[in-house]
């Protein structure tokens, strides 16, 4: 039962990471797009700031799959 509910648990984890992943590409690219259309001549300026924040944002699935990983192989020692 405590298998299961360990499966379950890492599965919900990583299947929300990689949700809040998405809007939050989503939404800084749009944001990206938003200030290349009002100063067309900032584009390599905003651009290096977009890679930064995908950044941070890509940087939480990655945690979370790292923890998935723990929860998935000790089921419950921690």
């Amino acid at each position: 039962m405590t298998t299961a509910l360990f499966d379950i648990a890492v599965a919900l984890l990583l299947g929300l990471a990689a949700v809040g992943s998405g809007v939050g590409d989503g939404l800084v690219m749009s944001k990206y797009v938003e200030g290349v259309s009002r100063q067309p001549e900032a584009r390599s300026t905003i651009f290096a700031s977009v890679l930064i924040g995908i950044a941070f944002v890509e940087a939480f699935p990655v945690i979370a799959l790292a923890f998935g990983i723990i929860m998935l192989f000790s089921k419950g020692a921690l």
